[in-house]
């Protein structure tokens, strides 16, 4: 059982404003982000099959790049750097490995050169890059729209 609720009527009021607008908002951009990935696709799938393009016209050159993630043998790395044991549970723990090399524990470098260390393709990412020295932005494969610096 819930009582009454303790906000005052000017804040329910606004509360439901927002929830209002918010769910007409999500309703209407659902359609647009799928189309956007579709686009996104279409374009990123033609580059990869055509190669890149520069439109003068916009200042901006299309390309895809590839993106890699980074994959490491457990039982090697534990072999090979006994002290950073604690980044190693029943696989690798990225992220701490990642503050052990930002912390200067170990390099890339390193763990390349004991065959910790590979890379795998993770996705191909559509890249439009300002031609000149303004921002541009970067579809990435993950749909999500970084800021880019300039060529």
């Amino acid at each position: 059982m819930t009582g009454p609720d303790p906000l005052p009527k000017h804040a329910r009021d606004i509360r439901a404003a927002l929830l209002d607008e918010y769910l007409e908002l999500k309703e209407k951009l659902g359609p647009l982000e799928k189309r956007l990935e579709d686009v996104r696709d279409q374009l990123r799938d033609l580059v990869t099959e055509h190669g890149h393009f520069v439109d003068e016209i916009r200042g901006v050159i299309v390309r895809v790049e590839p993106r890699f993630r980074k994959e490491y043998d457990a039982e090697r790395f534990q072999a090979s750097f006994p002290r950073l044991s604690a980044c190693v549970q029943l696989s690798v723990n990225v992220a701490q490995l990642d503050a052990c090399l930002k912390a200067g524990l170990v390099t890339e470098g390193e763990l390349d050169r004991e065959g910790v260390l590979t890379r795998a393709l993770h996705s191909r990412a559509l890249v439009v890059k300002s031609l000149g020295g303004n921002r541009a932005t970067s579809a990435l494969g993950d749909g999500a729209i970084r800021p880019r610096t300039s060529l």
